[in-house]
């Protein structure tokens, strides 16, 4: 009799465990499969880049490009397994019973992204410029989607977010004439007043002219030894603030320009200029 109670008792206690979490086995799943795509080891890329102590050669920059084919290949493998969670996810949200549920699967998305962001930061170091949105100019296309999800609009040069877009600069998605262009990433952010992003500097929208120089001057770091020491030029009559160079961290220099209404930032522009 107490074999069988006690075998009647880790029944029920393996029942219950099943029942913790009505959507366990999925999300072990999605786990598993995002695990594995981002554990592919990726080629190092060492970007190229032209100062007075530096002269990049022809094949420095054909095994930049070479790699940075390579790890969009790979990415491209890893936003098929994200999609495919994303997708899961959003049809397990229509199956949640109670907001016990949901909160549940909000929480396991918000942790499959930060393994996603982490895998960002980590492929992407020493090839960004100037302020960025954890993502910013030198990432790819897909590290975007990565960090942010499927834009909201899509171009072959452009992503645009709420309050924020990553665009090609130099084409904004209009090839030359006769030739297809497909752009492997964005050179430049463009930010306005609906963003209720920071940025990793720590500047958001709202702050004062004072305020934005503050919090660059705090996080500037000089990179190249040519680079210009008159770092911060101030147009008072037309409330805009040019950052010549701008970098911060281990991102390499670029301009920032910010513009503002009623003394607060209205937008905020990363971009070579």
């Amino acid at each position: 009799m107490k074999k069988l109670l006690m075998v009647l008792l880790c029944a029920m206690a393996v029942l219950v465990a099943g029942c913790g979490d009505k959507f366990a086995k999925e999300k072990e799943a999605m786990s598993k499969a995002e695990e594995t795509a981002l554990s592919v080891e990726v080629p190092v890329l060492v970007r190229p880049v032209y100062s007075k102590n530096s002269r990049p050669t022809q094949e420095d920059y054909a095994k930049y490009h070479a790699n940075i084919k390579k790890l969009i290949a790979i990415e491209e493998n890893i936003i098929a397994v994200t999609r495919k969670s994303d997708s899961t996810i959003a049809e397990l949200l229509k199956k949640a019973e109670n907001d016990s549920e949901k909160k549940g699967l909000n929480e396991f998305k918000e942790k499959l992204r930060q393994n996603r962001i982490a895998f960002v930061k980590k492929v992407s170091k020493g090839r960004l410029w100037g302020d960025t949105y954890i993502v910013g100019a030198g990432s790819t296309w897909q590290e975007i989607e990565m960090v942010y999800g499927q834009p909201l609009k899509k171009t072959e040069a452009n992503f645009e977010y709420e309050g924020i877009a990553f665009s090609d600069w130099y084409t904004k998605g209009v090839p030359p004439k006769g030739y297809k262009f497909v752009s492997d990433g964005p050179q430049g952010v463009f930010v306005n007043d609906k963003c209720s992003l920071t940025s990793d500097a720590g500047i958001r929208m709202g702050m004062s002219k004072d305020e934005v120089l503050k919090t660059l001057k705090a996080k500037y770091k000089k990179r190249i030894p040519d680079q210009k020491d008159e770092m911060y030029v101030v147009h008072n009559s037309t409330e805009v603030l040019h950052v010549i160079q701008y970098s911060i961290e281990d991102t390499f220099p670029y301009h920032v320009v910010s513009q503002f209404k009623d003394g607060k930032l209205k937008s905020y522009v990363i971009a070579p200029y």
